[in-house]
């Protein structure tokens, strides 16, 4: 019997360094595989069902953006399952039913104390995982609500919210979305949007072809500064992108991000007729995440709101709002850069908002 035992462990142990292996197409490291192998191989049955990702976090020495992306990719391979899990306001009783995205709907009703509520991204929906019964099998033990409880309190949960905002679930989900008319309530969230000024002007001068691939080249050093702060790009608008944060301090570091490297790709093309100018502007505030397009989006004030504060933008600079400012800590630590302050009257908006305008005080 010993032997048949040891035979059977060998088998899931095999199926599960196989599995993770595959992460390699996905830019894992060798040394986060083999790591994870040895987490998904040995750890308690209990830490290995509708897991904390905090929690692999922690076991496996990573952050949470790497440790989201690091899942995300296992998610693609099969390696794990992905819950939407749901705590009621109430009685804090946790609803596993939502294995989807799509099984989400904007009104959620408790199956234990019937209560209704908003499905809050933020608050009440947190994803978790699981590993692949398929590579091992988990006993009835494993669903344990006091160990989970204590993980939770002990490392904070990862909101649905959180994971909607990581560029690598985006991409490698792009159909993993609400269901139409449907939608999900954001308490917070960090809107930015950008433009290129007189992009009409450059295809004009620089012909359709080298025009196209200087805003190609801008597209993606934008796309991995959004990545890099632990955002996603919604979408992009013709020469502008929309992108989304859940920490204002994010949003606002990315925004600073992007008008540096600006500069120094301006700077690689040593030539005054083709430089970039960037626009941008940043607001925070509430919004609903809504299916648009077959794509998850984000409609509401906020969004609006953010899009003419970036109309507000000369280029070569940063717009944001009072909301933002009040929210995020890091403009407090920027040593190379001056704000003015003015009161404006948006499109849409009935009371005037108070923006900052912030430059660069020199070279960075």
């Amino acid at each position: 019997m010993l032997k048949l035992f040891n035979s059977s462990k060998d088998k899931t142990n095999n199926a599960i360094a196989k599995a993770v292996k595959s992460l390699t197409q996905h830019g894992i490291s060798e040394t986060e595989q083999e790591n994870f192998i040895a987490f998904l191989q040995s750890e308690d049955n209990r830490s290995l069902y509708h897991t904390n990702p905090r929690l692999i976090a922690d076991r496996l020495k990573l952050s949470e953006r790497d440790t989201l992306k690091l899942l995300v990719a296992s998610l693609k391979e099969g390696i794990v399952t992905l819950n939407w899990d749901i705590q009621c306001p109430v009685c804090q009783g946790v609803d596993f039913a939502a294995t989807q995205l799509c099984d989400l709907r904007t009104l959620h009703v408790c199956p234990v104390c019937f209560h209704k509520h908003e499905s809050d991204a933020d608050r009440q929906v947190r994803v978790t995982f699981s590993i692949d019964e398929r590579l091992r099998s988990l006993p009835k033990e494993a669903d344990d609500p006091a160990f989970r409880n204590h993980v939770d309190a002990q490392y904070g949960v990862v909101s649905g919210h959180r994971l909607l905002t990581l560029q690598m679930f985006r991409e490698l989900f792009p159909r993993e979305t609400i269901p139409p008319n449907e939608s999900l309530l954001i308490r917070q969230v960090t809107i930015l949007f950008t433009d290129l000024a007189g992009s009409t002007a450059l295809y004009s001068q620089q012909g359709d072809s080298q025009a196209y691939s200087l805003v190609n080249q801008h597209f993606n050093l934008l796309f991995e500064i959004v990545d890099q702060h632990n955002g996603a790009v919604i979408k992009t608008i013709g020469d502008a992108i929309m992108a989304t944060f859940t920490s204002p301090d994010d949003g606002l570091k990315a925004a600073i991000a992007m008008q540096a490297r600006m500069q120094s790709f301006n700077q690689s093309i040593q030539s005054s007729e083709h430089q970039l100018i960037l626009k941008i502007g940043v607001h925070a505030g509430p919004c609903i995440s809504v299916n648009l397009n077959d794509r998850n989006d984000y409609f509401g004030t906020t969004v609006n709101t953010a899009a003419r504060v970036q109309g507000l933008s000369q280029g070569n600079d940063i717009v944001f709002t009072a909301s933002l400012r009040n929210q995020a800590q890091a403009i407090e630590s920027i040593k190379h850069y001056i704000s003015e302050q003015s009161s404006v009257n948006l499109k849409g908006l009935s009371e005037p908002i108070v923006v900052f305008r912030m430059k660069a005080n020199h070279k960075i």
